[in-house]
């Protein structure tokens, strides 16, 4: 029985790679659980011969039990099942033997094991492998993850022949970007560590979603892209955004604040001194106290390229931190935006934390302009106006963040949620309080209710 396979161009990059990790994101449906199963057979055919055999043993990791039999088996018995002997004990256990033109035998032995709570860890113990699959990798506690990476390099044993490759590979859909996954593929980016990134099953336009040319394994779906669109009724936006565009958001993301906010929202920008002008606005929320670096260009782009997030903090230090990374950047023209809290003791002939900014901003040498609110918008209006900055109507979006430098703005934005119950009131996180911040901005700026009433000064 011959198996024909051909690899889509991600997925034959990602076979083509030897790191010790390698990791291939993509929409649902784009081939990523077989070409992992093509890569252990191709790895196990690779294998030092013995006596004529090419002997490996990976572990199968899958989320829940269930899950295990019912997608991850199957997939692998659809494609290899008359080469393979299955033992449902505990583990359940899959015995391959695939002879080869060269004369030689492929004997592999997959351990299938189920593993989405840190204390699965204790079924990994005392395994001796030669790879590590990672199925729907994201649904996998990293502790889990990280102890199969310990486990491999095991097997065959040096007085066997050794091994000719060894390492851990893994697939998966896009996922939060509270998850491992991106923490590794998208800031930390380990050595030895490589992730692959599929496109788009479809493209979203001003007139809606349209195939994407450039995507993967659509000859291989019985409909071709019809699989994708028959999707699209009854799905959130956020749902198609990670499991069909591919983008990094929330894979349970029915009830983020901001659930248009992904990747297409990033940018590597930086601070600009040629532009001569800083927004910097403010949720003077105790801790931690939070507040936004944004500019400006001439085509109305705005670009979040800073934030400053202290924990147990006054306003005062919040502006002492500020001179201190823009000391050389006081020939700048900044606009204040906040909250009216803000304003808290002026009328009492104490000092507000507005007062304490512009004072400091203007002892170093800045130029301050205030526009900030008498009283605080609805908490609809201004999460409108911000949804409205990420994307609007036509698909425009004018609200761009810089990832590495705004942390909290791109987590906040990215996985904020309703309280349960509620159609505009915020969970409470230490990433709250960075939005609430854009939102003063923009509500000052791009109201979607007319202009708000501000105290405005430095004109």
């Amino acid at each position: 029985m011959e198996i024909n396979y051909t690899a889509e161009p991600t997925i034959a990059e990602f076979h083509a790679g030897d790191y010790f990790f390698r990791g291939i994101r993509g929409p649902i449906g784009s081939g990523k659980t077989i070409g992992c199963e093509c890569e252990i057979v191709r790895r196990a055919a690779e294998q030092v011969v013995v006596k004529k055999v090419r002997k490996s043993r990976w572990a199968a990791l899958r989320g829940t039990y269930p899950e295990l039999k019912s997608t991850t088996i199957q997939s692998w018995l659809e494609w290899f099942g008359p080469f393979t002997r299955m033992v449902y004990g505990s583990p359940i256990m899959g015995f391959v033997n695939i002879p080869l033109k060269d004369g030689t035998t492929i004997n592999l032995e997959l351990v299938f094991i189920s593993a989405d709570n840190p204390k699965d860890i204790k079924k990994l113990k005392g395994l001796e492998l030669t790879g590590g699959w990672a199925n729907e990798a994201v649904e996998i506690p990293f502790p889990i993850i990280s102890m199969l990476a310990g486990r491999v390099a095991r097997h065959p044993a040096k007085r066997d022949g050794g091994y000719n490759w060894t390492g851990v590979i893994a697939d998966t859909n896009s996922c939060d970007i509270g998850n491992w996954w991106y923490k590794l593929a998208e800031e930390e980016k380990p050595e030895g560590w490589k992730f692959y990134n599929q496109p788009a099953a479809l493209l979203k336009t001003p007139d809606g979603y349209v195939p994407n040319l450039l995507a993967e394994n659509i000859d291989n779906l019985v409909d071709g892209y019809n699989y994708y669109i028959r999707q699209l009724a009854g799905k959130p936006k956020e749902w198609v955004q990670v499991f069909i565009e591919n983008q990094y958001g929330s894979s349970n993301p029915g009830n983020r604040v901001y659930g248009d906010y992904s990747t297409l929202n990033h940018t590597e920008r930086e601070f600009d001194p040629a532009l001569r002008h800083i927004i910097w606005t403010h949720d003077f929320n105790f801790t931690p106290l939070s507040s936004a670096i944004l500019q400006q260009d001439e085509k109305g782009d705005i670009y979040c390229v800073d934030e400053i997030v202290l924990k147990s903090a006054i306003a005062r230090q919040s502006a002492t931190e500020f001179v201190e990374r823009y000391k050389e950047a006081n020939h700048c023209v900044i606009t204040i935006y906040g909250d009216a809290s803000g304003h808290v003791g002026q009328k009492h002939g104490h000092k507000s934390d507005y007062i304490i900014i512009e004072e400091i901003l203007r002892k170093a040498g800045f130029q301050v302009r205030m526009k900030v609110p008498l009283s605080d918008p609805p908490i609809k209006d201004g999460q409108s106006s911000l949804r409205a900055l990420i994307e609007d109507a036509v698909g425009k979006r004018r609200l761009l963040v810089n990832p590495k430098k705004c942390k909290y703005v791109n987590t906040g934005l990215s996985s904020l949620q309703f309280k349960e119950g509620s159609t505009f009131q915020e969970e409470d996180n230490e990433y709250q309080h960075i939005t609430t911040a854009l939102r003063y901005f923009s509500n000052v700026e791009y109201p979607v209710r007319g202009k708000m009433k501000i105290v405005s000064t430095g004109e």
